[in-house]
């Protein structure tokens, strides 16, 4: 029986990773739906594949876009107190990129800790590996 429950616990396999894509996609559409707001999920599988949604890569943008523009204060020019606007398409693209950047960091981050958590420190700095 405890098999059974370790078997269940499971979260690293293709079928769970595809359910619970689908669940959160749903979610997200139905939050958007119900609650009349701006929407936007960004999701990096096992496999470092990137998906979104919508699937329109262009209402990503515009939520990304109003996101950062919310987190963000305005960066001001050295030389005046005003902001320098930006070409809207490019600053957008760099928003994207900051955020790809940002959760590719963190996916990474998670690796190593998975990949460190099998491994033990014995006598002086000695790893071992537990299988």
């Amino acid at each position: 029986m405890a098999d059974e429950d370790q078997s269940k616990k499971k979260t690293n396999n293709p079928k769970s990773y595809q359910v619970r894509k689908e669940c959160i996609k749903r979610k997200s559409m139905e939050l958007a739906t119900l609650c009349d707001i701006k929407v936007c999920t960004v999701i990096i599988g096992p496999n470092g594949e990137l998906q979104t949604w919508p699937d329109n890569l262009d209402a990503c943008k515009e939520v990304l876009d109003l996101y950062s523009q919310n987190l963000k204060p305005e960066k001001k020019h050295k030389e005046s107190s005003t902001p320098v606007p930006e070409p809207e398409e490019e600053q957008g693209e760099k928003n994207l990129l900051t955020l790809v950047e940002s959760k590719l960091a963190a996916v990474n981050k998670r690796i190593r800790f998975l990949e460190n958590k099998n491994v033990v420190v014995v006598d002086k700095g000695k790893r071992k590996i537990i299988e």
